[in-house]
């Protein structure tokens, strides 16, 4: 292929209606290889008879454009001619001069892909019924060929998606809403296949895969194409819901990465770069009825907490929600640590008080009066008998809600009812691994493929909850749960801090309707805006680089 200069790269315009496969490929890659500065994107519709940009004197061969053959057509500002057209404008993309690496252009699998379209428009195209059967055949054989395929590897192109895998998703993509039941070919849904269904959620919620699809513009070249096989030229409303979770990502990941979330205590794991969240030893029990030793007492227990911590800060919204203010006593951190003995009192901070049982400096001192080495918080102590109870956050809130329930606010909700325990536990689960811990995964981890993972589970789980939470107003329903509190600390914290502290851009909370919704209501509820402190999150995060800079936006509140 003739490469033109690279000083000619801004000069070049893709003329695409964006609604043939084609031209949604040669749009991924520009997308893809950062080509965004230096290609153009000129769209047509179906009423276009030549673009605009070519001069009167354009050969006449060249002035009308076949919508459905031509496209998309790369064409040089500089030069005053076309440089590619079709499937040779795609593989000039991918080849072109850029910072991204080139594409393989993969032909084989390129081939067979094209072929697959050709044979659904021949089957919708077909004259009769003798005619339609052979290709309807042939597209399902070619579809349950690459079926088996995307079985053995993540992607076509390995454990990174090429040019086949942008193809694959630019026809599947298609297969539903126009040669499903516009060509007819329909045997059954692609999302219903075990690995191909997979396959394409895999690649959609990938970054930059969703915002290239354009929906309207798919239909309106299939079903406005010819009144033959569409009479009465409308265009269908529905389209795939393509945010479902999968498993490719855990099934076809490295083996040490599939290690990342599930075995957090290996050493390994740390010496690959990768983070891993240390674990809690202190794991002592309170019961309303004493029979664990730690009986429910009014005045006997106190925290420590820092309102940056998220995990201190579910500890804050249980007591806060159940009204245990008066009941179990509370000192709060600064929000930045001691390089040498980790978190501490800084009772002048505006938010921060002193140690009131103590007067101790560091919270490090408490763990060493138990022997213990472990530095973290939140800690449920024991001032009878002068023993951390707990630092695990999750037995924090779980023993104050079942607990202590004689002494919470009158009207506060069950945290834990009984009739909702093992559907709380199944959210609690895969929210704390792709969520709660998950933007962890994303943000601390000096492996770019272990952030990229953490990255596709993060958002996916956020879709996920976002459907969950459109017919109904709390994760169980009507009732607010400690599933929600347990998720609430991480959706605070997003938009102010984690979108940008750990580089989970993809999209901001405000961003989903429904989980935007669900945080307005939870800062709804008593107890809930009260134990959130957003000041000491943003300083808590940032200003600990060189700098000390803490980011003032965005400039919106979680009222409107």
């Amino acid at each position: 292929m003739t490469m033109i200069p690279s000083q000619s790269h801004a000069h070049l315009v893709l003329l695409s209606t964006s609604g043939w496969p084609a031209e949604h490929v040669a749009e991924l890659v520009v997308r893809l290889r950062g080509l965004n500065d230096v290609v153009e994107f000129l769209r047509l519709t179906p009423q276009t008879e030549a673009p605009p940009i070519w001069p009167a004197d354009t050969e006449p061969a060249l002035r009308t454009v076949s919508l459905t053959g031509d496209l998309p057509i790369l064409w040089s500002r500089s030069a005053k001619q076309v440089v590619a057209r079709g499937r040779a404008a795609v593989d000039f993309l991918a080849e072109v001069e850029a910072s991204a690496p080139p594409m393989a252009l993969q032909a084989d699998d390129v081939d067979a892909l094209v072929a697959l379209v050709q044979t659904c428009r021949a089957a919708g195209f077909a004259h009769s019924q003798e005619e339609y059967e052979p290709h309807y055949l042939e597209a399902f054989a070619r579809i349950d060929l690459l079926e088996e395929r995307a079985a053995t590897a993540r992607f076509l192109g390995g454990e990174e998606p090429g040019l086949a895998d942008l193809w694959l998703f630019a026809v599947l993509l298609r297969f539903e809403v126009a040669y499903y039941g516009l060509y007819k070919v329909n045997r059954g849904r692609i999302r219903d296949l075990p690995e191909l269904g997979g396959l394409l959620r895999d690649l959609y919620q990938r970054p930059g895969f969703a915002g290239s699809v354009d929906w309207t513009a798919i239909k309106q070249v299939h079903y406005l194409e010819d009144a033959r096989i569409s009479p009465k030229l409308r265009l269908p409303l529905g389209i795939p819901d393509l945010w479902a979770p999968h498993d490719r990502a855990a099934r076809f990941a490295r083996a040490e990465l599939l290690d990342v979330g599930t075995q957090e205590a290996t050493g390994g794991l740390r010496a690959r770069g990768e983070w891993v969240r240390g674990q809690s030893h202190h794991r002592h029990w309170i019961t309303a009825d004493g029979s664990s030793g730690f009986p429910a007492e009014a005045g006997r227990y106190h925290l420590y907490i820092a309102n940056n911590c998220p995990w201190c800060h579910r500890v804050a919204l249980a007591r806060g929600v159940l009204g245990l203010e008066e009941v179990i006593s509370c000192d709060v951190l600064w929000f930045r640590r001691d390089p040498d003995r980790g978190w501490q009192f800084r009772p002048d901070e505006p938010g921060c008080t002193p140690d009131s049982l103590y007067g101790m400096k560091h919270v490090r001192e408490l763990y060493e009066r138990q022997g213990s080495k472990e530095t973290s918080v939140p800690i449920l102590f024991d001032k009878v008998t002068e023993t951390i109870v707990s630092n695990e956050s999750a037995d924090i809130v779980r023993m104050l809600g079942l607990a202590f329930g004689e002494y919470a606010r009158e009207g506060a909700p069950p945290l834990y009812p009984p009739d909702l325990a093992d559907e709380i536990d199944a959210l609690n689960a895969w929210i704390y691994t792709d969520i709660n811990n998950g933007a962890y995964k994303a943000g601390f981890t000096n492996n770019q493929q272990a952030h990229e993972l953490a990255y596709a589970r993060y958002f996916s789980a956020m879709e996920r909850l976002d459907r969950r939470l459109r017919d109904r107003r709390f994760l169980c329903g009507e009732r607010m749960t400690e599933a929600d509190l347990r998720l609430f600390p991480t959706l605070f914290r997003f938009d102010h801090v984690y979108y940008t502290r750990f580089r989970l851009d993809h999209r901001r909370l405000r961003d989903y309707v429904d989980l935007y919704r669900w945080l307005r209501e939870m800062l709804a509820v008593p107890g809930i805006a009260e134990a959130s402190n957003l000041d000491h999150c943003r300083k808590g995060y940032f200003g600990r680089n060189a700098n000390q800079v803490v980011p003032l936006g965005p400039d919106w509140d979680f009222s409107g």
